[in-house]
C-alpha cells in the first residue's frame, strides 16, 4: 500500500475520532456506536471496505482497513469517508438539531460536507 494512502486513512481516523468524541457529548457512546453501525451499513452498499472501521468503548480504529488494503494502490479513500461523514452528519442533525451539528461540522475540514449540510436545512 502506498504511503500516501496510509497517510490519508490515518488523517480520516483522526477526523473521525474528533467527530465521534464530539457526538458522544450529545448522544452518549452507546447511541454513537449505533449511529456508526447504521452509517457503516448505508455506506457498505457502495464501499464494502467501510465494514473494517471499528468503533467501541475503547475508541476508533482503522487498522483493519489498512491491513485489508495492503495490496491496493488506488482505493477511493476520500470518496468513501466523505460519504460516511456526510451520512453521519445528516442523521446526527435529525437527532440533536441543527445548532449542535453546526458546531461539530465546523471542525470538519471537508468543505463539500459543510455545503451539503447547509443545502439540507
Amino acid at each position: 500500500m502506498p504511503e500516501d494512502l496510509i497517510t490519508k486513512i490515518k488523517q480520516y481516523e483522526e477526523l473521525l475520532k474528533e467527530t465521534l468524541k464530539a457526538s458522544e457529548k450529545y448522544l452518549g457512546i452507546i447511541s454513537v456506536k449505533l449511529l456508526v453501525e447504521r452509517v457503516k451499513w448505508d455506506v457498505s452498499k457502495e464501499y464494502r471496505e467501510i465494514e473494517y472501521l471499528q468503533y467501541s468503548e475503547e475508541g476508533l480504529s482503522l487498522q483493519a482497513l489498512v491491513d485489508n488494503l495492503k495490496n491496493t494502490s488506488d482505493f477511493p479513500v476520500n470518496e468513501m469517508f466523505k460519504k460516511f461523514l456526510a451520512r453521519y452528519v445528516e442523521i446526527l442533525a435529525k437527532l440533536v438539531g441543527e445548532k449542535e451539528v453546526k458546531s461539530i461540522v465546523k471542525k470538519l475540514p471537508v468543505e463539500e460536507l459543510d455545503n451539503s449540510f447547509r443545502d439540507k436545512r
